[in-house]
């Protein structure tokens, strides 16, 4: 389990962000085991599930995924939060999307 938060590049800085557990909901959260067609490409889970591919961040983060090419491949099981909760909780209700 990872502790802390991790750094990232923007332009010529480096910022870091904190990775605080996202709360499970066990009767509506999905979980499939990722194919070929989604292997290291957790925006296409995003835009597939959710109709957007900026909540790729959340995909990601709820299952404590920092290295795409290691950790999101075929035959791995991820859990992700239903959209109606994806939109609401986790972004403030502040997206919003026809898809």
């Amino acid at each position: 389990m990872l502790n802390g938060g991790d750094t990232e590049v923007k332009g010529n800085k480096l910022g870091w962000w904190e990775r605080k557990p996202l709360p499970r909901d066990d009767a509506t959260d999905i979980t499939f085991e990722i194919d070929e067609e989604y292997s290291k490409r957790p925006h296409l889970v995003a835009f597939d599930f959710y109709g957007l591919v900026s909540l790729t961040w959340l995909v990601l983060q709820y299952n404590n995924i920092v290295d795409i090419e290691e950790e999101f491949v075929r035959g791995k099981t991820i859990t992700i939060p239903s959209r109606s909760r994806a939109l609401t909780l986790f972004t403030g209700g502040s997206i919003r999307n026809n898809a």
